[in-house]
């Protein structure tokens, strides 16, 4: 074979080669491209934190897919006005984005730097009539048309302004001075949603003639109680039924908290009446006194009996009354919760529900039990006494229901279900007490709260305190760092360099 077909035959496989290469190079950008575009309208994020602090909670969720939110027609609009070098600042946002993708582009947001966009900023201060003293987030959940006719009003119910002071949480250390210990943003984002759509709070009287809101430990519960209402946007009012004639219809639920103060024969009756009206709410919590007569004849014919003993259990002759419960399944009042453990503190009673009852269901009343003590526990029927142990002919035994609801009117009937009564008994008050306050009893609590005034979509597991931690370094452990940063790792790398140059040139 000569020399020109011997090259003749080498070029041809050398352009075919190079032809290929140029294809599978335009074909990679393309598919890179087209995989690029794919994913800026369909994707997802994934939380790979730890402690999953930047995943809604289960009910925020669902808040986000319900009604209030999915059927508007004008958009809200969330504009989170924070500095870009706050510290809270990467926690902040990706809530708030997370709050955008869930619901389906019903919220628009402005992410803000008031330092960088002053003019903006001078914009959005003018509009709502603030000052950017401190980072905040706006939440305008007004319709085109109240915008419209809002020129020149600088105050409307539908827009809510959420400040960094109400998203973090403080502690005192141990030299008495102040530091972050927690930052509540989706708790905050949320509130000011619900606050914003709806325009203004659910209404509570909390009966403070009838009410005991301090416990045998002489703590105040009201801090807790308020606070966890407020979060759902619901304002509590302490108010004395001494003196009333009726309960206003603009009162959406009343409260009980501690029952320990009996109602006279006429206060009854308005109870009754209150009772009797379609939408009813009451909420009762049980102390450590027993339950007044009328109260617990009023509650007995609801189809829930508060007993009058003290759930405990004993363990090498040590009587322990802080009480482990699990929620039971079935009502979505608890869903979220179905199967959990907590532990109520402090004087605990129990109670009796004639669930399906046929005399309660001729009446239309459904109790159902919410919470039960562990079956090691029981009812002692005398407490305190010389020696505690459980005695089948005088002590209850479990099942031992420590929280229940009940439901009056047709709530299997979608016409008539949203008109039904609701009422929630827990018989524990000590869970209020600042100290003893735990996240899953809180959190029944605002379930229970939003299931009483008719906001189904909001019950079940609240959003979480994302902790925040700061690891503590030792000035001598500084100085080492700054050694390493400053003289080690440049010196090291100039050796290695050093290294590679020589090597080459050998």
């Amino acid at each position: 074979m000569s020399a020109e077909e011997t090259t003749k035959t080498r070029s041809t496989p050398r352009f075919r080669v190079g032809v290929l290469s140029v294809v599978q190079i335009v074909l990679v950008v393309i598919i890179f491209f087209a995989a690029n575009f794919l994913s800026s309208l369909h994707h997802r994020p994934f939380d790979i934190s730890d402690d999953l602090g930047f995943t809604l909670a289960p009910s925020t969720q669902r808040y986000l897919a319900s009604p209030d939110v999915a059927d508007r027609e004008d958009r809200i609009r969330m504009i989170v006005a924070f500095r870009a070098d706050s510290p809270f600042y990467e926690r902040i946002r990706p809530v708030a984005e997370e709050y955008v993708r869930l619901s389906n582009g019903k919220i628009q947001l402005m992410l803000l730097d008031p330092i960088r966009a002053n003019d903006q900023a001078e914009s959005i201060a003018a509009e709502y009539n603030l000052i950017f003293n401190q980072d905040l987030v706006i939440i305008d959940a007004r319709t085109s048309q109240e915008r419209k006719e809002a020129k020149g009003q600088k105050v409307s119910p539908h827009v809510h302004i959420s400040r960094l002071e109400d998203m973090v949480v403080y502690e005192a250390d141990a030299n008495n001075q102040r530091r972050v210990r927690g930052f509540l943003g989706e708790d905050a984002l949320r509130t000011g949603l619900v606050n914003a759509i709806e325009g203004k709070p659910r209404r509570m009287w909390v009966l403070a003639d009838k009410s005991d809101l301090g416990t045998e430990n002489g703590s105040d519960v009201w801090p807790v109680l308020s606070a966890n209402l407020v979060s759902q946007n619901v304002l509590p009012e302490r108010v004395q039924l001494g003196g009333k004639e009726s309960i206003p219809d603009d009162v959406d639920a009343i409260a009980i908290i501690g029952a320990r103060y009996d109602f006279t024969a006429e206060e009854l009756k308005i109870l009754e009446a209150y009772w009797g009206r379609p939408r009813a709410s009451i909420l009762v919590t049980t102390g450590e006194a027993e339950v007044p007569p009328r109260l617990r004849s009023f509650l007995r014919t609801q189809g829930v009996t508060p007993r009058n003993d003290r759930v405990l259990t004993s363990k090498s002759d040590e009587v322990r009354t802080a009480v482990v419960a699990h929620f039971t399944s079935g009502m979505e009042l608890t869903k979220d919760l179905w199967e959990k453990s907590t532990m109520f503190e402090g004087a605990t009673k129990s109670l009796e529900v004639r669930e399906g009852a046929e005399d309660l269901l001729n009446q239309r009343i459904a109790p159902f039990s919410l919470l039960e003590a562990d079956p090691r526990y029981w009812g002692e029927s005398e407490f305190p006494a010389d020696s505690v142990g459980f005695d089948k002919d005088h002590d209850n035994m479990a099942p031992l229901p420590l929280a229940a609801a009940v439901l009056k009117g047709t709530a299997t009937d979608e016409r008539f279900a949203a008109d039904t009564g609701r009422m929630i008994i827990i018989s524990n008050t000590a869970f209020l007490e600042p100290n003893r306050a735990r996240q899953a009893n809180l959190d029944f609590l605002a379930s229970a709260t939003n299931w009483l005034v008719g906001r189904e979509s909001l019950v079940g597991e609240a959003p979480r305190n994302l902790r925040l931690y700061r690891i503590p370094i030792l000035p001598a452990q500084i100085t080492f760092i700054n050694r390493i940063n400053l003289l080690i790792l440049p010196i090291g790398l100039f050796l290695i360099g050093l290294m590679v140059w020589a090597g080459r040139r050998a």
